[in-house]
């Protein structure tokens, strides 16, 4: 039996407020056609497919264009864990119904979860979970933290383990050691939600959701990061989907998801990135600029927009301590005082005045006559 193991969709998403539902259509295109061509007998998803609790009617679309491929148009089951990001009770609505179709989904904690009985193999669908959902289902047990909670939780599943039966645990959160990228921006780094790996002791493998950076951890543990890349700080990651292949052990394979388009960080002096820009054939890709020898300011974002229609960050130097970086849609935002006042501040660190700013509104208004009467 061949699965594939992926998570943390997060459809509905945007890079620097550019949408990216036509490379998540691809990702799916994508994933069919691994599972056609390598012959997948179930999908597990584990956590966040959306980005948002109430997603958009075009993330929608896309969700509903997945699963219904899989479940019926290839006739493979779909199991799915909520995560953090999801609305549990919106991704689980008619899931009693919704199972006839080989869709499972289990979008809230009970203190009865249920496999998913695929042959030898039994896969629990844990979704995300805070301490307080496992005190109100157990009141009678002593829990002071989450990886108590945890636990708990485990123990339990544990209890409904069947001899000869592989077992596969679905579930969202953060272990202890693991690798973060920027865009896990909800992930809990502060020790109240952190779980060590020895927890999930005693299962043949664990299906993690939560984290972007596809990494092992444990022995049995597997993260298999987000899809597609959500922040610039992954530019130089691979983004994979994981295969298990189940047979007397568990064989891990990584296949590596081509996107539709990459996501760049291109760095120099403003010569050596305009002469990248220049000869890049690869143009339409996600792009951020890091100038090192001058200020990136408008007339930077205009000219490298010629070469970028996805320039999408741009970050320049003025000096050896100081930094300047703004996304370009935060660029076209900004008033001529808004510019003046952060042009300003980083040159000379002091914040502008109030009769400097009436002087530069004088000057840009005997500009703008003087273009009117031209």
């Amino acid at each position: 039996m061949k699965i594939i193991h992926t998570s943390d969709w997060h459809l509905g998403i945007s890079l620097h407020n550019a949408s990216l539902a036509e490379e998540q259509r691809h990702f799916i295109d994508y994933l069919i056609n691994v599972v056609k061509e390598k012959n997948i007998d179930a999908v597990v998803i584990a956590g966040d497919v959306f980005d948002y609790s109430v997603s958009s009617s075009e993330a929608i679309t896309l969700y509903n264009y997945a699963v219904t491929r899989l479940c019926n148009e290839i006739g493979i089951p779909v199991i799915i864990a909520a995560g953090n990001h999801d609305g549990a009770a919106r991704l689980a609505s008619c899931n009693e119904l919704l199972k006839k179709a080989g869709l499972y989904i289990n979008g809230k904690l009970s203190n009865d979860i249920k496999a998913v009985e695929l042959e030898n193999l039994n896969i629990y669908p844990l979704p995300y979970f805070n301490a307080d959902e496992v005190k109100a289902l157990y009141p009678e047990e002593k829990i002071s933290t989450y990886s108590d909670a945890m636990n708990l939780v485990i123990k339990n599943i544990k209890q409904s383990f069947q001899p000869g039966k592989k077992n596969i645990l679905m579930c969202h959160c953060f272990v202890s050691g693991s690798v973060l990228s920027e865009s896990d921006r909800t992930a809990m780094v502060g020790g109240t939600s952190v779980v060590s790996a020895d927890i999930f002791d005693g299962f043949d493998y664990v299906a993690m959701g939560h984290l972007h950076k596809a990494q092992n951890r444990g022995y049995n543990i597997r993260y298999s990061g987000s899809p597609l890349k959500y922040s610039f700080s992954e530019s130089t990651n691979t983004k994979t989907i994981t295969i298990l292949d189940i047979s007397d052990e568990i064989k891990v394979e990584e296949i590596e998801v081509i996107p539709l388009r990459e996501t760049r960080v291109i760095k120099g002096t403003f010569d050596e990135v305009l002469a990248v820009a220049q000869n890049d054939a690869h143009k339409d890709d996600y792009i951020k600029i890091e100038i090192s020898d001058m200020y990136a300011g408008m007339e930077a974002v205009e000219l490298f927009r010629t070469h970028y229609n996805n320039l999408l960050n741009i970050s320049g130097r003025m000096n050896e301590k100081e930094e300047n970086e703004l996304t370009v849609d935060e660029l076209y935002k900004m008033t001529p005082n808004d510019i003046l006042e952060k042009f300003y501040r980083e040159v000379t660190g002091c914040d502008v005045t109030e009769e400097q700013i009436n002087l530069f509104q004088r000057a840009m208004t005997a500009i703008q006559d003087e273009e009117v009467t031209k």
